[in-house]
């Protein structure tokens, strides 16, 4: 007992005043989500730049935009992230069936998505190196963004490659179901039609006309 008297003795800031909750990260104490989101996405990857304006600000869906922010968080469920959680599974990519499947790879080195990638970079005829994470794409993507026609449309791509790649992926994972390179490419450039346009593409004629103008 004596020596937690001492102990209380010691904290001079101690008073009569009831408890209360100060945040740390801010001066007066009071919460506020900017400092909260800052120290969040704090890496070893991402301390200089991060792509909150690519990610919150483009004209895709909400749902997308959170997910979008997992991805370039390297947070996203996939199997490398679920092993570190306790679950023991034999990690293996579901396009490739070569590599283990972490974000990095499904969402940009596989060679299934590399071919999503590599078709939207050939349309527009640019030169473009893939980056090693998922973050810095999108810092590539701003930058040959402004070149285009359309730059919100172009700032789209990137959403749409990973949700379309995200969906086939949880399709061959817990469905066992799997569709051919081509048909993936195909719902791809639907639901980037569609994200711009607002209206569901009747045929391929409309959507190649569409690209065409990108």
């Amino acid at each position: 007992m004596i020596q937690f008297y001492n102990t209380l003795e010691q904290a001079k800031s101690l008073n009569f005043e009831e408890d209360k909750l100060l945040w740390s990260l801010d001066k007066d104490g009071k919460f506020k989500v900017k400092a909260a989101y800052k120290m969040l996405n704090i890496s070893t990857e991402t301390k200089e730049w991060w792509p909150w304006k690519m990610i919150w600000k483009g004209k895709i869906p909400h749902k997308v935009a959170c997910f979008i922010w997992l991805v370039a968080s390297q947070a996203v469920l996939t199997q490398d992230n679920l092993m570190k959680r306790g679950r023991q599974l034999c990690s293996r990519c579901f396009f490739c069936e070569t590599e283990i499947e972490t974000v990095n790879h499904l969402f940009l080195h596989c060679k299934v998505t590399r071919k999503l990638w590599q078709w939207f970079i050939n349309l527009r005829v640019i030169g473009w190196a893939m980056p090693r994470y998922t973050s810095e794409v999108l810092a590539c993507w701003n930058r040959d963004g402004n070149q285009s026609k359309h730059k919100e449309r172009w700032k789209i791509v990137p959403a749409c490659i990973r949700w379309t790649i995200w969906k086939e992926r949880n399709q061959r994972c817990f469905e066992n179901k799997s569709i051919p390179f081509q048909s993936i490419k195909m719902n791809c450039l639907a639901t980037f039609y569609f994200w711009c346009i607002h209206y569901v593409p009747k045929d391929i004629g409309e959507i190649t006309l569409f690209l065409d103008s990108l």
